[in-house]
């Protein structure tokens, strides 16, 4: 029986290799760390997979360590490679390995069959070989109880959302994938205070009401995906991009909202080059004529961005960005686009307009080194502007940087992950002379949610026994924010024209302002229901401490939770 198990994993695997998806793995931070792992354990015909680009493509994460994974039948814990083991499988084929790998018994059981729907298999499979289509469909959601031990009121806190994620192949070189979320919420009061200010859920966009005081709000987002050979892959839909490989990006990351893209990879040997253009928007109503009785449209502004990411040697790739935020559009929405917006060479852009034109220009580079199978270096370097030294400088020195470590199996023990980064991004980085130019959409940043002029340290522990998780996460971020109706360069929605200067405006230092820090403290305690969809169980708690001179806010929060966890909600702000 173990030789038939053997084969059929065997077969399975070089099928499904031969005919790689080109599905995009979950955006997921818990998600990355399984995939980062086995990626930093091993590299691909004598390189690194290139990984600074998220979300990854299916296609380009296949390695032999996989196959190992797959093949393995309970001598490695083939839950800690997710998403990777099911990429280089059918789904019934890996759930029989799951269930072989924990339960030891036969998958013709009918037992088994139930419980390997339950923890491995998707909820519904639909295949037919002869057209080679496979598609999937999964239950979306989270439905958390909690309290704030701060709030005297008294108030429960819950989260209700629902909703479904579709995924699928035709052929070879086609892939596709759909979801939507439909939700309720009652959130802590340091979350309220900031969905009032921007109108958004951070992350999830525009809200309405919701009994008293709660928010009811939707997200939907989906994509095709077409890959003609093993050097292209085009995408086009609806969703979000991260550039780096650190838990926050100064270049670009997943904290604002959904946006209209079209995303075009380029992968040959030691490089690989993405374009990625989007349409993004401002929170501020047009003029544009609309019917009677309809909903007024926001302003709309297109972004273009180019990210070259090269294996310089066998441990250390570095990345070259660029990003340009073009003139948002006129008083009745129409956008007035020229060539340079279209044209795909990276540093194009910057050489033309340079930093101080209303095209606004954000230029970056990242590198990571993989110091040992076990341990990886990364780091990003942000320019959206140069006057001066970078500890001085004037109004338009505007630079960031960040640096970072990932340690997998600390102390020899397996699934026990370390990262620890530094974040700091100096005052009026990605704002602007108009704000509808500034690097944001939807009412959010485009980087990092604390926006600028800050300094941000970052602790993860995380760790994985089996089925069960627990993970610790500390913040901790002195701000130089804005007080008495003074704009020191923390707020990225501000126009710079009203920067306060000084008494010498050649030399503005990092954190000036009214000087604020912010703690924060999570902790998580989890079982993996099933790792399909990450269906998830969890109870948490979460401390954040944030203060100045003025004000003192304090929210003590913790929760229990049912969820599936396939996005990014950044609320450690």
């Amino acid at each position: 029986m173990i030789r038939f198990y053997f084969l059929f994993f065997s077969l399975s695997f070089f099928s499904v290799l031969s005919s790689a998806q080109q599905k995009n793995l979950p955006l997921n931070y818990e998600g990355y760390i399984g995939t980062d792992r086995v990626l930093t354990q091993e590299s691909t015909g004598g390189f690194e997979t290139f990984t600074a680009v998220k979300p990854l493509i299916e296609s380009n994460t296949l390695t032999c360590k996989s196959y190992i994974c797959a093949n393995s039948l309970g001598n490695i814990d083939s839950r800690q490679c997710f998403p990777l083991c099911g990429l280089m499988m059918t789904d019934s084929a890996r759930a029989q390995l799951e269930y072989y790998s924990y339960s030891k018994i036969h998958y013709e059981n009918w037992k088994a069959k139930l419980l390997g729907k339950i923890k491995y298999d998707h909820l519904i499979v639909f295949v037919d070989s002869a057209t080679h289509f496979h598609m999937t469909i999964d239950p979306l959601m989270d439905f958390d109880y909690g309290k704030d031990l701060e709030d005297k009121s008294g108030r429960t806190l819950t989260v209700n959302t629902r909703g479904f994620l579709i995924q699928g192949d035709i052929a070879h070189h086609f892939s596709f994938g759909s979801s939507f979320y439909e939700n309720q919420s009652f959130l802590p009061h340091y979350l309220d205070s900031t969905v009032k200010a921007t109108q958004v859920i951070p992350g999830q966009g525009r809200w309405k009401n919701f009994k008293t005081d709660g928010y009811d709000y939707s997200m939907s987002s989906g994509y095709i995906s077409y890959s003609p050979n093993k050097h292209f892959n085009f995408q086009g839909g609806t969703g979000k991009h991260f550039i780096g490989d650190g838990y926050r990006s100064l270049l670009l990351s997943d904290n604002s909202f959904n946006y209209p893209y079209l995303r075009i990879t380029t992968t040959f040997g030691r490089f690989q080059y993405t374009n990625l253009y989007a349409s993004l928007m401002n929170l501020t109503y047009s003029a544009a004529h609309i019917p009677a009785g309809t909903e007024h449209l926001y302003q709309k502004k297109s972004a273009a961005f180019q990210f070259l990411n090269v294996n310089v040697t066998k441990r250390i790739q570095l990345g070259i960005f660029q990003a340009l935020i073009a003139t948002a559009a006129d008083s009745v929405n129409r956008q007035h686009l020229d060539i340079y917006y279209f044209q795909p060479v990276i540093g194009v852009s910057a050489a033309h307009y340079q930093f101080n034109d209303p095209n606004h220009v954000l230029m970056g580079a990242t590198v990571k080194i993989k110091v040992c199978s076990y341990f990886s270096l990364y780091g990003q370097y942000m320019l959206d502007g140069v006057e001066g030294n970078y500890n001085g400088g004037g109004l338009y020195n505007r630079q960031g940087f960040q640096a970072g470590g990932k340690l997998f199996d600390f102390l020899k023990i397996r699934n026990l992950y370390l990262q620890g980064e530094y974040n700091q991004v100096r005052p009026y980085s990605y704002a602007a002379a108009d704000p509808s130019q500034s690097y944001t959409h939807y009412g959010q940043a485009l980087a990092d949610p604390l926006g600028a002029n800050f300094q941000e340290l970052i602790g993860i522990v995380h760790y994985r026994f089996k089925d069960f998780f627990i993970e610790l996460k500390a913040n901790y971020a002195r701000i130089g924010a804005d007080s008495a109706g003074k704009n020191f360069g923390q707020n990225i929605f501000a126009s710079d024209q009203n920067a306060w200067l000084g008494s010498n405006p050649s030399s503005i230092p990092l954190l000036r302002g009214l000087k604020s820090t912010l703690t924060i403290g999570e902790f998580k305690l989890g079982y993996m229901i099933n790792p399909a969809y990450n269906l998830n169980i969890m109870v948490g708690a979460m401390v954040r401490d944030y203060e100045n001179g003025i004000s003192n806010s304090k929210t003590s929060y913790i929760y229990f939770g049912l969820r599936t966890s396939m996005t990014n909600n950044y609320y450690d702000f």
